[in-house]
């Protein structure tokens, strides 16, 4: 099977579902758009863990989790801010429920 079909079919069906980079309803499908490893989607998630550890709710900024992002995957240097909102959004709602109420403050 074609990989590059497989995705194309999982990026239509979650485009219907609504997906988009304000409304990301995969993690792991927002990694494969982004050519994010499956090793790599595993390090996002233990360093935003770290930073909701390190800081208090009103001291979190977008940048932190773009610095964050950057020292996993360099490729991360070239998102933009939407696009890094949208891996806080996706990992808030499918991976760290703690993450919830600071996503909800970036729509």
């Amino acid at each position: 099977m074609e990989d590059r079909l497989v995705l194309l079919a999982l990026e239509q069906i979650a485009e219907a579902l609504g997906h988009s980079n304000s409304n990301p309803i995969s993690a792991s499908l927002l990694c494969l758009e982004h050519g994010i490893s499956f090793d790599e989607m595993g390090k996002i998630m233990v360093a935003f863990n770290q930073i909701l550890r390190r800081k208090e709710f009103d001291e979190l900024e977008v940048s932190d989790f773009r610095q964050a992002l950057e020292e996993i995957t360099p490729m991360a240097k070239e998102f933009a801010d939407p696009v890094v909102v949208a891996f806080i959004k996706a990992y808030a709602r499918n991976r760290i429920a703690e993450l919830v109420p600071f996503a909800r403050t970036l729509d």
